[in-house]
């Protein structure tokens, strides 16, 4: 269910089975941790104590106390409890491999818990309460997902005693009131009545305070009755909210929110934890007795709850210079309301949510006034030891296409040939090809996953409401590196379910670029754009005020506004979710699920937006697919591969676009909650992920992440900002605005011809040369495009799109006033990006004669430059004009092309620009306006119009429409006219004109008088 379902009124509850959510899942023995984690990459890892403890494995390290732990390897096959004995392994990429830890006590002592760090995902086992006897061994079993070569090690810390405090509650008290003496901190201004209660401020110990084990001056105050120790940033919980929430909802201790939506730190003192209101109260601090004595106290003065109060609380918490001991002291606990004496509040400390902790109570009425808490520090009692290494060889084809962007210009009737080199860079076996698509469930993993079963802790206070649903224990993911080549601006359209309404962002930084485009009440889980179309988001409808369950239609990403086409017909139930094209075939799919309490089923459905025909390809089901079966949201990839988010399985999965059939790739690593939706990125195959899920302080996250679809892992890309009333926002469909590259065989293109059209590379095997013939043969003058796709089994790269442009044109130009070289260029950009800077675009236009009886123009040839050596930025924006009378073009061009491909010449510093078709010109004057599309000036890439210092016909001309380059040139102006940009020896641009001269006829031209060329070429005055 969405968000919105649970927190704003419905029509209905669009998805009731998922109410019962917290039955779908499984529980994991309480012995178990189960996380996951992946080779090179830190994420999630399965944790188990094996059942029996055998040798083998890397040798043994002996540390203190007799410690020592070794490593096993062996591929998973089937069995999660496998310990293995290798120290060596070879895998493919994708593989799962169980990892074992063996720990033997060889000392003296108990050990009654126990600590595992991994050199490759770093801490996977925190404080085990798993006892090892002396003379005893345990085995602990991961199960990982191979993902590159790696060679690991590990520490082994055992704990005959952790950390901790004991609290006396019978204590004497002792309470020092500093009210008229101490410092007011000013966190609690005194205002009260709701005027910003929830406020934290950072303060300054005058000596170092101790609290487990450490040292730290820097505490950070909230009003609400808590205190982090080591905490100089002091940020605020929940950014973006208004008002401030600050710590007003406490938790229960241990709190392992650690975060922006929760504590920033896990050292936290909880003396009254709960609502209080601003006022009229005061928060202070002193500094008491002389070195090396001294006490530091912290007090809450006269604070009411933040519900209607009578009276209100006393309390403070005084450290010790000379101890780790800290005293809780209570003068008054009563607010004359449900509250009193702590039944609002949460009480204890904490020095790592894992297992140093010690709560005294949460919502329990048991603080007494005149009353003191004291807590004893116990110091921990560890031995520790290191393993040797082992390693895992995960290999796998890599495929490597070394140009993929093939072109070439021949006369008409002539052929040509080029070559497409294929590699293998890997270190496995590649198998490639260009005729055929990879198979429908190659993405399925080799061997059906190994999932862990899921944890389900409850959960009573949730930032929103109890979510229910299947959680990991200890799950929180671990932070990955932010992915190397993510890329620039990925433009993303999204269903807000709780803004609601349809939106756009960057899905890179989502909060920053985050724009309402509608306000639509509509339940939409399924959208798309469909035909490389991105003016029209296609939706069909799950419930509405307005229309039927099934409704389909298109947005209008510009307004907004809705148009109904229609109703799908063919499906089982009136009910879709995820809405996706192939990139390949042009299909469009989507999913038919069953809504019922306790039920929920999924079926893959083809959908025909002509005719509004959905036709059943089968139900999404497999191995490891949750029983209860709810898939929010599809995907497919460039290579044509589709995807699914089970949402009661909390993994993402393989699916059979051809049969439904469907395959665990591997758990999310969050427990994922409400709708899901994700989309790839057509241009750079990457998988983006609208995210929703509860953390393990039970606060509700909604962000973009980066999904790998091999191994399920993810990393945050950036939160969604606060929608409406609600602190976060949740996407209940996805689409990016990215057109898809489109493949075509070999045999589809007549004038192009490829062999061989498959191979196999072996490991360390050298290139292998594809011949693309290119026949002009038949074909009009002009610009023909294809785009021919190498498929591979390389699991991250299956497809290289080769992008081949071929030109049929006279040799000699129709026109020419080319010079080979030149160190006069001209700015001739059409910026997009960043926005700021879209008012440094240029364009570039000089003008040509058409003579005879007109001409048939197929294309330009320019002499242009990249900035500081580069190549010139890879398209253009082109018009050709007629002449307006007055040595300007006119304003509708004649003929136009946008993001036409750039064609590099032989000779230097000449580029070829091509028409789809010819345009055919009458006799008389022209201009050709152009300049590079879509350049981004902070890359590196800047493209440049070769001037001349001779004049032909015409003065060129140059315009800077944003005004940020030339003052006064913001219209069409010649060079003089534009001294800061143009030498004063420039008169024109370098180019010449391609086509066919056509002395029987002008074809069809129209001009703005509307005369159409018919046998008689009317004549254009050249003008000079």
């Amino acid at each position: 269910m969405t968000l919105r379902s649970i927190l704003r009124p419905s029509l209905a509850a669009p998805l009731a089975m998922l109410a019962t959510l917290a039955t779908g899942a499984t529980t994991a023995p309480a012995v178990h941790i189960t996380r996951t984690t992946h080779l090179d990459v830190p994420g999630k890892v399965t944790l188990r104590a094996a059942p029996s403890a055998r040798a083998g494995g890397s040798p043994a390290a002996d540390g203190a106390n007799g410690l020592s732990i070794s490593l096993g390897l062996a591929p998973f096959d089937g069995d999660p409890d496998e310990c293995g004995t290798s120290t060596r392994i070879e895998v493919n990429v994708g593989d799962q491999v169980n990892v074992c830890y063996r720990l033997t006590n060889g000392g003296s002592q108990p050990l009654a818990y126990q600590s595992l760090v991994d050199s490759v995902d770093g801490a996977v086992l925190t404080y085990d309460a798993t006892p090892i006897a002396p003379g005893q061994s345990h085995n602990y079993v991961r199960t990982i997902i191979a993902a590159g070569d790696t060679d690991r090690t590990a520490t082994w810390t055992g704990y005959a005693q952790i950390a901790g405090y004991a609290y006396d509650d019978a204590v004497a008290p002792d309470f020092i009131d500093i009210s008229a003496t101490g410092t007011d901190t000013g966190i609690i201004d005194g205002v009260g009545g709701g005027a910003d209660p929830n406020n934290v401020g950072e303060v300054t110990a005058d000596f170092p305070l101790r609290f487990y084990g450490q040292t730290s001056t820097a505490l950070c105050l909230a009003s609400d009755g808590l205190i982090l120790f080591g905490d100089p940033t002091c940020a605020p919980p929940s950014p973006g909210v208004e008002p401030p929430q600050g710590y007003s909802n406490p938790s229960a201790i241990p709190m392992s929110n650690i975060g922006p939506y929760g504590i920033e730190v896990p050292t936290i003192l909880a003396p009254m934890w709960m609502n209080f209101d601003n006022g009229p109260g005061r928060l202070y601090t002193e500094t008491l007795g002389t070195a090396p004595n001294r006490t530091f106290v912290v007090q809450w003065n006269d604070v009411p709850s933040y519900i209607g109060a009578t009276s209100a609380a006393t309390f403070e918490v005084v450290f010790s210079e000379d101890s780790d001991t800290i005293r809780y002291e209570y003068a008054s606990t009563a607010f004359g309301n449900d509250a009193d004496n702590g039944a609002y509040a949460s009480v204890g400390l904490q020095g790592d949510p894992a297992g140093l902790y010690t709560s005294y109570s949460y919502y329990q009425p048991v603080l007494r006034p005149n009353s003191a808490i004291q807590w004893t520090y116990t110091a921990p009692v560890s031995f520790s030891a290191d393993s040797a290494s082992v390693h895992v060889s995960a290999g796998d084809p890599t495929l490597a296409v070394a140009d993929t962007e093939l072109a070439a210009v021949v006369a008409p009737g002539a052929a040509t040939t080029r070559t497409l080199s294929i590699a293998n860079a890997g270190n496995r076996d590649l198998h490639w090809g260009v005729t055929e698509a990879p198979g429908a469930s190659s993405h399925f993993p080799k061997t059906p996953r190994h999932v862990p079963p899921i944890a389900t802790p409850a959960n009573p206070h949730a930032s929103f409401a109890d979510a229910g649903g299947a959680q990991q224990a200890n799950s929180a993911p671990l932070a990955l590196a932010r992915h190397p080549d993510v890329g620039s601006a990925v433009p993303t359209y999204g269903v807000s379910s709780l803004l609601p309404g349809l939106v756009t962002f960057d899905a890179l930084d989502p909060a920053s670029s985050y724009t309402p485009i509608n306000d639509s009440d509509d339940w939409i889980y399924a959208a798309a754009f469909i035909g490389n179309d991105f003016s029209k988001l296609w939706i069909i409808i799950e419930d509405s005020w307005q229309y039927a369950p099934g409704t389909y239609g298109t947005v209008d990403i510009a307004t907004g506004a809705f148009s109904a086409l229609g109703t799908i017909d063919g499906g089982e139930t009136p009910s879709w979710a995820g809405l996706v094209q192939d990139p390949l075939t042009g299909t469009v799919y989507s999913v038919n699920f069953v809504d019922a309490p306790g039920v929920a089923a999924a079926t893959l459905y083809s959908i025909d937006f002509d005719t509004g025909h959905a036709t059943r390809v089968g139900p999404i089901d497999g191995p490891g697919i949750n029983s209860t079966r709810f898939i929010p949201s599809i995907a497919i990839s460039p290579a044509g591969l589709m995807y699914g988010i089970d949402l009661f399985g909390q993994t993402l999965i393989a699916i059979d676009k051809t049969s439904g059939a469907a395959s665990v790739i591997d758990w999310l690593g969050l427990n994922v909650q409400f709708i899901q939706s994700f989309a790839f990125d057509n241009q750079t195959g990457k998988l983006y992920w609208a995210a929703m899920y509860v953390d393990d302080g039970g606060n509700t996250i909604g962000e973009m992440r980066l999904l790998d679809p091999l191994t399920a892992t993810s990393q945050p890309l950036g939160a969604f900002p606060p929608a409406g009333e609600f602190p976060v926002d949740e996407m209940s469909a996805l689409a990016i605005a990215e057109p898809a590259v489109g493949c075509a065989a070999p045999g589809d293109v007549p004038w192009l011809t490829l062999s061989p059209t498959s191979g196999t590379i072996v490991a360390g095997g050298a290139a292998q040369d594809v011949s693309v013939t290119l026949d002009s043969t038949g074909l009009d003058e002009g610009l023909h495009q294809a785009t021919v796709c190498v498929f591979s089994d390389d699991p991250q790269h299956r497809t290289v799109p080769v992008r081949i442009a071929f030109v049929v044109a006279n040799a000699t130009p129709l026109y020419d006033q080319t010079v080979a070289d030149t160190d006069l260029r001209a700015f001739n950009n059409t910026v997009v990006a960043p926005p700021e800077t879209e008012g440094l675009s240029a364009e570039s236009a000089d003008d040509f004669v058409v003579a005879g009886g007109g001409w048939s123009v197929t294309g330009f040839q320019f002499t242009a430059y990249g900035n500081n050596g580069n190549a010139p930025p890879p398209t253009v924006d082109l018009r050709i004009l007629a002449d307006d009378g007055s040595g300007r073009p006119g304003a509708d061009p004649i003929c136009a092309g946008t993001a036409l491909p750039t064609i590099a010449l032989d000779a230097p510093n000449q580029i070829s620009v091509w028409l789809p078709a010819g345009c055919d010109l009458a006799p008389g004057t022209y201009w050709v306006a152009w300049s590079f599309a879509n350049v981004d000036i902070s890359s590196p890439t800047l493209g440049f119009w070769g001037e001349t210092t001779d004049a032909h016909n015409q003065p060129a001309l140059w315009r800077n429409p944003g005004g940020m380059l030339g003052t006064g040139c913001s219209d069409w102006s010649t060079f003089d006219q534009c001294p800061t940009q143009f030498d004063a020896a420039a008169r024109d641009f370098s180019f010449s004109v391609f086509g066919t001269a056509d002395d029987a006829g002008c074809g069809d031209v129209v001009f703005a008088d509307g005369f159409d060329g018919g046998s008689v070429c009317p004549t254009r005055a050249a003008r000079d």
